[in-house]
């Protein structure tokens, strides 16, 4: 875009121009036609400048629309990202909580009188395993926790690079 602000480009007439004293109604006169000349030679230059300034304003905000739009279609899409891998966590919480709530019950059973031994010597694998399931769970919770940290944002097209 810097490139472009160099392309406002004019010819601009540099009046230097020297008169000697004589003749003065002639030279009076011929300066006159000079500068109608002239001025309508900066007259002319000026409203390409203009034009151009115009042409380069347009593109300037046709830019920024689209980079705004885009954006906020970016913006939209992380925040559904975010909101889905939310919902999997507090899933995922829900899941842990009913794994402990299974190792408190197995811990139970042990201290339980009632229950028979061949059923008492299995518990210990039974925790085992639910204990592995919590292991497995809050691996996949920090994946899911690394993944909402992964936004790229989209200050690329708002700088114009």
């Amino acid at each position: 875009m810097q490139n472009k602000m160099m392309t406002i480009t004019s010819n601009l007439p540099i009046i230097n121009k020297v008169y000697a004293p004589l003749d003065i109604v002639g030279k009076t006169v011929g300066r006159y036609f000079d500068y109608k000349r002239e001025t309508a030679m900066i007259e002319h230059e000026t409203i390409k400048v203009k034009n151009q300034t115009k042409i380069l304003l347009a593109e300037i905000e046709s830019r920024l629309k689209v980079s705004l739009y885009e954006n906020k279609k970016n913006f939209k899409q992380e925040m559904y990202r975010l909101k889905t891998i939310a919902k999997e966590l507090k899933h995922d919480s829900k899941n842990r909580d009913y794994y402990y709530k299974h190792i408190e019950e197995l811990t139970k059973m042990l201290s339980n009188p009632d229950i028979p031994l061949s059923i008492k010597e299995t518990i210990p694998s039974l925790m085992a395993m639910t204990h592995q399931s919590i292991g497995e769970e809050n691996g996949l919770a920090m994946q899911k926790l690394n993944l909402m940290s992964g936004f790229k944002s989209n200050q690329i097209l708002i700088e114009g690079k």
